[in-house]
């Protein structure tokens, strides 16, 4: 059965007790009307589900743009500002290893060179003097100008 001295869980005036208390018995109306659905940001749903409601019960008492909790607002909301809150979850680090390297073996230099030719005369392009611009370089290394 419904007990209606006390907020439904889930109304706008629970949401605002709530919040208030846990920004530690003061919000702006502002901040209190984002938290809520839309058809309750009017002024009027505003000031008839949340500040009405929460006058009626004695639970806040109403500044110029504030709501501030009184003790028996603080005490309702003890009692359920804990559900509202996500549960924090303790970050445990975790140590990284060490990085390990792959030992490379030496570069083998033999097994990159060309194979033998498998037929004579396919390395005979090898010999032919290459040609940059107008200077000649032959394979022994001699540049001809």
């Amino acid at each position: 059965m419904a007990n209606p001295s006390v907020p439904r869980a889930g109304s706008p005036a629970h949401i605002a007790i709530c919040y208030a208390v846990r920004m530690g018995g003061t919000a702006r109306f502002s901040e209190i009307v984002q938290l809520l659905k839309p058809e309750h940001q009017s002024v009027f749903a505003f000031r008839q589900y949340v500040i009405q409601a929460l006058l009626d019960l004695a639970y806040v008492t109403v500044g110029d743009d504030f709501l501030k909790a009184t003790t028996a607002g603080k005490e309702y909301a003890g009692k359920h500002v804990g559900n509202l809150l996500p549960q924090s979850q303790k970050y445990v680090g975790q140590i990284v290893p060490a990085r390990s390297v792959v030992s490379t073996a030496a570069l083998d230099v033999n097994r990159l060179r060309h194979t033998r030719p498998i037929r004579p005369g396919a390395d005979d392009h090898l010999q032919i003097p290459s040609l940059m611009g107008n200077t000649r370089k032959l394979p022994s290394g001699e540049v001809i100008g």
